[in-house]
């Protein structure tokens, strides 16, 4: 089986340099979003994508939307693959990766209500148990950076310094194969 993993294209939080992981927050994608998502829609138009799965925030929502135009493929909605619940909802990026970067074990450390780096790494690493029993010749899976961050850890068994020096454009595609 052949997995794809799609970062979203670039949201309005993105630009405004803001955490989100609520579902109940809307943050839609930007024009540049849009246009990055019909990009891949497009660079994807002839693959057979036959499941997609998806956060339930609205930018990997958006964005699989965008793609799936061309496909008609069933849309699941997976909390799994929501992005990581910082405890700094609303606020600026900076403040949080400061203070994750200031604590004695930055990949245990959480805010408030969030949840730490190994927890979100967790649930990935769950849903991609499961995923990898799925026996269909494509799956397209639309989420965010952290998550592929995890997703890429999965794949290359990296350890979580290793996972946290990734980096994943907006709308850029990773691809693995499961046998």
């Amino acid at each position: 089986m052949k997995l794809y993993f799609l970062r979203h294209g670039e949201s309005a939080y993105n630009l405004l340099g803001r955490c989100n992981a609520d579902p109940a927050v809307p943050v839609a994608l930007t024009p540049a979003g849009r246009r990055q998502a019909e990009a891949t829609a497009e660079r994807l138009r002839d693959s057979p994508i036959l499941r997609i799965y998806v956060s339930r925030l609205q930018r990997a929502r958006e964005t699989a939307a965008i793609v799936n135009a061309s496909h008609c493929a069933p849309l699941h909605v997976d909390a799994r693959l929501d992005d990581r619940r910082t405890g700094y909802e609303g606020r600026p990026v900076a403040d949080y990766l400061n203070a994750m970067q200031s604590a004695a074990d930055p990949f245990a450390w959480k805010a408030g209500g969030g949840e730490s780096y190994h927890d979100m790494v967790a649930r990935v690493h769950a849903f991609l148990d499961q995923l990898t029993e799925v026996e269909l010749p494509l799956v397209l899976v639309v989420t965010h950076h952290e998550v592929l961050q995890a997703v890429s850890g999965y794949f290359h068994h990296l350890d979580p310094e290793e996972m946290w020096r990734v980096w994943v454009d907006h709308c850029e595609l990773l691809e693995f194969e499961v046998n």
